[in-house]
């Protein structure tokens, strides 16, 4: 592992996205049926994880120039964003962010 990953506050930060992700994870096979209020917090959890995500990946490509490991993980995401139709990571986060705030207005609008 490289300097990058046996960070102390990249592996705080990759083991908090993981477990953020895990908890949503298992509320999402039941959300539809919450009330409401529990499906917004949902949506706002979702929404926190992202910038999560965002948060790491910017540190990512920041050490990307320097760290082996980091810029070869960078190339993996930008990869398979593209693979899914988005020209960086950044566009398909910015995409979910957007549908997270339809769907958050939906919920508050019903």
């Amino acid at each position: 592992m490289t300097e990058f990953f046996e960070s102390d506050q990249v592996q705080d930060d990759l083991k908090d996205i993981f477990t953020t992700y895990q908890t949503l994870a298992s509320m999402t096979a039941r959300i539809q049926f919450e009330p409401k209020e529990t499906r917004v917090e949902h949506i706002d959890k979702c929404d926190d994880l992202i910038d999560k995500q965002r948060t790491f990946y910017t540190r990512l490509c920041l050490s990307a120039a320097e760290d082996a490991e980091a810029a070869d993980m960078k190339e993996r995401i930008n990869l398979m964003s593209q693979a899914f139709g988005f020209s960086s990571l950044y566009e398909c986060l910015d995409k979910l962010k957007e549908t997270l705030a339809a769907a958050r207005k939906k919920e508050l609008d019903t």
